[in-house]
């Protein structure tokens, strides 16, 4: 029996040696796993930070693009403001030019008149003068008589030119 008893114990101790010299290959391999899984990890730590450090770049870009956006909106409306502005004192500047060109056309046309009325009264004047000059002359009552269409002409250039100054205003 007591080769019995010893065979068991060497059996169990046995056992129990290739159990622990199997847990320990087994502790070896987890070891190994967990170095590599670290190593695994710190790469992907490395990548981690690398990509967080992109993001956080392109953050940084996108919140000055809406910046700018923000600020191009505003000179957008500014503009858009400017423009209606600039549209309303053109239409403006539109209405005193044609004011300012009827105006002139009317001055032109008044001067024109003038100038007309200022001929006639002049020739008036020239004709009157060699009448009173040949009154002087001789007979004043004959000179007179024969000088009464050139006194018309006279008094229809004076009419002429009291129209004119009437509708001149």
């Amino acid at each position: 029996m007591s080769i019995a008893v010893t065979v068991v114990f060497v059996l169990v101790v046995g056992m129990l040696a290739k159990s622990t010299w199997t847990n320990n290959g087994r502790a070896d391999d987890w070891r190994a796993r967990a170095i590599v899984a670290e190593e695994a990890a710190g790469g992907l730590r490395a990548v981690l930070a690398d990509r967080s450090r992109v993001l956080n770049q392109r953050t940084r870009q996108a919140n000055a693009l809406i910046e700018t956006l923000a600020s191009s909106r505003g000179a957008l409306r500014e503009t858009k403001s400017n423009v209606g502005a600039l549209a309303r004192q053109r239409r403006q500047l539109a209405g005193d030019y044609a004011r300012a060109e009827t105006e002139r056309r009317r001055l032109a046309a008044q001067s024109a008149a003038l100038a007309s009325v200022a001929s006639d009264l002049s020739s008036c004047s020239q004709s009157l003068g060699a009448v009173v000059a040949e009154a002087q002359r001789g007979k004043p009552k004959v000179v007179l008589a024969t000088s009464t269409p050139q006194l018309a002409q006279c008094n229809r250039s004076r009419e002429r030119l009291a129209a004119v100054l009437e509708q001149g205003g």
